[in-house]
């Protein structure tokens, strides 16, 4: 059967976008702004002279303490559930606990420990991780902390994730004299999908919001400020097994809840200024075909 014409168009722009987007795309981080306005310099012996970090292609994580919630009011784990690890929903659903599983092992939950790197992103790879010339004091006087929710359902074939956040805080350590009051939001990203193949796990988000001057990626023609729009993340990880066992589940109220700990990167993308015009071109053939068809 004959596609319409405008079936033909979204399609051809669709494609333009996954084309402009594909692969992962280099990164750096300058801390010029947070610097002038804390009125602190975090970069760490030895000091290479500038404020920004050299450049990478991901964030890495390991060790992150996943916490999901699945709706059990209808005796099925199947259905609604979400994966948090925001401190102050854990503790309003009663976490810690402990108690025996619905399987009858032991099951001990628990608040994540962000001091012991349970929120945090530990490398910006392929930097060399601490101390190194050209990481501006990563991991030695500031670091990352992630704090997420992610909406989904659960079936048959595992979690399907629908929506939900992901925000980035920038965060002194304390240790090597960074002030408390120096954390604030470095960028934040909105869930926009999933795919699961066996045990790995794609999120896919846009980044709906970037300090000005903190994190910049490169579209294929120099690198833009995420401030500016249009980057958007993928984490990719592992969730092991798709669908709890009886075994790792507690039965908390209505939920049941299950703790793992989950290993992954994310990745950055922006369309190339190439991309976005021929997006636009497109777009606007197809506008004027479509007048044409009322005229």
């Amino acid at each position: 059967m004959k596609k319409p014409a405008l079936i033909k168009g979204v399609a051809a722009a669709a494609a333009l976008i996954v084309s402009g987007a594909a692969g992962a795309n280099e990164m750096f981080i300058d801390l010029t702004g947070i610097q002038s306005v804390n009125g602190t310099t975090y970069d760490f012996v030895p000091i290479d002279g500038d404020a920004t970090t050299g450049i990478f292609n991901e964030f890495g994580f390991s060790q992150f303490l996943a916490t999901s919630i699945y709706d059990f009011s209808d005796g099925l784990i199947t259905g609604s559930f979400f994966d948090t690890n925001n401190q102050t929903t854990l503790t309003g659903l009663g976490l810690p606990i402990s108690g025996a599983s619905m399987g009858g092992p032991i099951v001990n939950l628990k608040l994540p420990n962000c001091s012991l790197g349970q929120c945090d992103i530990d490398a910006l790879s392929p930097l060399v991780p601490p101390p190194t010339n050209d990481g501006e004091g990563f991991g030695l006087t500031w670091d990352l902390q992630v704090v997420y929710t992610f909406n989904g359902t659960l079936g048959a074939g595992g979690p399907v994730y629908t929506g939900g956040t992901m925000d980035f805080y920038f965060n002194p350590i304390p240790l090597f004299g960074g002030n408390p009051l120096d954390y604030q939001l470095a960028f934040s990203a909105s869930l926009t999908g999933s795919n699961l193949q066996a045990a790995n796990l794609d999120l896919f988000f846009d980044v709906t919001y970037a300090l000005p001057g903190f994190l910049y990626v490169d579209n294929g023609s120099g690198f833009v400020d995420a401030s500016l729009g249009g980057v958007t993340l993928a984490l990719d990880t592992n969730v092991n097994p798709p669908i709890p066992s009886p075994n790792q589940l507690l039965l908390v109220g209505n939920n049941a809840i299950r703790q793992t700990t989950l290993d992954g990167s994310i990745t950055a993308q922006v369309p190339a200024p190439g991309t976005l015009a021929l997006l636009g071109l497109g777009l606007a053939g197809l506008g004027a075909r479509l007048r044409g068809r009322r005229s």
